[in-house]
């Protein structure tokens, strides 16, 4: 009986233990539970409590890497950056039948511009084979891209047969009368125009004396009513003109004397 009691009280005794140490180990993963939530808790308090702290770093990150790709690129720019370089001199060989306003207006230049380029004091006289220097913008060449139409290249064409003696009926560097001058002048830049002052004056539209500029044609009344002198008005209240009473291509004014009181009217061309 005694022993039985024994081995009784020893079972009950390994099973409390058993009980008690699964109740510990119960308590132990309870704790754990509670310590993992607590921290969850914490984590979540700060991060809700201060939201934009994760994303601050990044933006100045960012900030110091596009200053850093910036200065890279301004750099680069300054490196990479090309010399300017002069325009190199353009040349022209003449051929037969050229003439100078026609490789004027080629090149976008003034025949004036052309004749002092390479010393030209008749721009009738160019040779085939002759070598000629093509002047640069600064030098008169046209910017308009309306090369040989332009007002003053019609002046300096005209300008450029000063000096040449009156003819009759004449149009050539050997001589030529005022209808004579101005149609070599405007056929040169691509003109038609007649060997007459009356169908001159039909040409183009009409401008009053406040609306003149170079390039105009100025017609004159010095026989009757009927038109019968033309002339190219350079500004200023000049004109160029074949003179007969001079005798040459001839600059006068339009102000005051014979051809201010015989002025008849101005055209200007397309």
């Amino acid at each position: 009986m005694p022993r039985s009691r024994d081995r009784a009280s020893a079972r009950h005794c390994a099973g409390a233990c058993e009980a008690a140490e699964e109740a510990m180990q119960s308590r132990s993963k309870l704790y754990l539970v509670l310590i993992a939530v607590t921290l969850v808790l914490l984590a979540f308090t700060s991060v809700w409590s201060n939201p934009k702290s994760a994303d601050l770093e990044a933006p100045a990150r960012q900030g110091a890497g596009d200053s850093a790709t910036a200065a890279d690129d301004k750099q680069a720019e300054t490196v990479e950056a090309p010399a300017k370089q002069e325009a190199e001199p353009r040349y022209y060989t003449v051929r037969k039948g050229d003439a100078l306003s026609r490789i004027a207006r080629r090149f976008g230049a003034t025949v004036r511009a052309l004749a002092q380029a390479n010393r030209i004091r008749n721009p009738d006289r160019i040779k085939a084979g002759q070598r000629l220097t093509i002047p640069t913008a600064g030098a008169g060449a046209n910017q308009d891209g309306a090369a040989g139409r332009d007002r003053d290249s019609l002046v300096d064409t005209a300008l450029s047969y000063r000096g040449v003696p009156y003819r009759y009926a004449g149009m050539t560097s050997r001589g030529m009368d005022c209808s004579g001058l101005v149609a070599r002048v405007l056929r040169a830049h691509g003109i038609r125009a007649p060997h007459n002052s009356r169908e001159l004056f039909k040409l183009g539209k009409r401008v009053t004396r406040k609306e003149m500029q170079p390039g105009d044609l100025v017609f004159f009344r010095t026989r009757g009513r009927t038109i019968s002198h033309v002339g190219i008005y350079m500004g200023d209240g000049k004109f160029v003109h074949a003179s007969s009473g001079g005798g040459q291509v001839q600059v006068d004014t339009l102000d005051t004397g014979y051809y201010a009181r015989r002025l008849a009217g101005a055209r200007r061309l397309p």
